[in-house]
């Protein structure tokens, strides 16, 4: 198992936006893809930081969703609340408790 954990810092006040955002739009991106298995946005509103974590069966399958036009597109309406650049990392999963 893989984990995806994408981190950004977002404009004040526009948290609850992008959750939304996130809840009406990643069921459908994800739908078709076998190996998706759970998410979770996750916000500091402290420091306007998201985080996204995205477990996937298989790192590969992320990198399929990423480079579709659907991502992409879906993403343009998320970068709009962007501060700057999001992190994102791919991560194994060795240990699961």
């Amino acid at each position: 198992m893989y984990v995806v954990v994408t981190t950004v810092e977002v404009e004040p006040g526009s948290v609850e936006r992008l959750a939304e955002l996130f809840d009406s739009t990643n069921r459908d991106l994800v739908a078709g893809h076998d190996d998706w298995i759970a998410a979770y946005f996750t916000a500091n509103r402290s420091t306007n930081m998201v985080t996204v974590v995205a477990h996937w069966r298989q790192a590969s399958s992320y990198e399929v969703l990423r480079s579709s036009a659907e991502f992409q597109s879906t993403m343009v309406k998320f970068a709009e609340s962007f501060v700057g650049p999001p992190s994102v990392s791919v991560n194994e999963v060795l240990v699961e408790m």
